[in-house]
């Protein structure tokens, strides 16, 4: 059974030379194929983020803002904290004081919660986790050759070393298939030449 064995390149120069030496190694022409990256439209980009994400992440903002507030309203409500603007035994301490203290730390908290919650979840959007998280090759020629044994292989993956390739390995384990186009129509898909018996 064929293996298809691939090494990536910096330059055109440097594959073509790969994809010579692989000729003069004894590799059939038939199967030996150059690949370059294909170009990211930048349409694909997600900038999608759910209205449910940000309700979601809005809410537990104001559920944690919300509740610190209402905390220090109740502890300045029962005179543990003093108020800057309230002399000690000008209001009197009662349950409508103490509820009163407790609803005015409430609603600003919560309010600072919700916006601090949904830009939070804006600035973690997936369009900067997707920007941060690839790491995909975006220049240089990829070029594939089919062997049909472990000697043919280890031949292959030596002539491309040889020629200062980057990376070599097995395509379908070191690069994204669906990633690389091949410059002209006598080639096949990457996918589709990777997933042949």
């Amino acid at each position: 059974m064929k293996k298809l064995v691939g090494g990536l390149f910096q330059t055109q120069e440097d594959a073509n030379l790969a994809y010579h030496a692989l000729l003069d190694s004894g590799f059939p022409d038939a199967e030996i194929s150059t690949f370059v990256h294909k170009p990211r439209p930048s349409t694909t980009r997600s900038t999608d983020v759910r209205v449910q994400d940000i309700a979601r992440s809005a809410f537990i903002g104001g559920l944690i803002v919300g509740g610190l507030g209402a905390l220090l309203g109740l502890l300045i409500g029962l005179g543990v904290l003093p108020h800057p603007f309230l002399e000690p035994g000008s209001a009197p301490r009662d349950g409508l004081f103490v509820f009163m203290s407790i609803v005015w730390g409430l609603i600003p908290g919560g309010l600072v919660g919700v916006i601090l919650g949904a830009a939070l979840r804006l600035l973690q959007s997936p369009e900067k986790a997707e920007v941060m998280s690839r790491q995909i090759e975006k220049r240089g020629v990829l070029v594939t050759v089919n062997v049909p044994d472990a000697q043919s292989e280890t031949r292959a993956r030596r002539v491309m070393e040889e020629r200062r390739a980057v990376k070599v390995g097995l395509p379908s384990e070191k690069w994204d298939l669906d990633a690389w186009a091949s410059p002209n129509d006598r080639s096949p898909s990457l996918r589709n030449l990777s997933e042949t018996p």
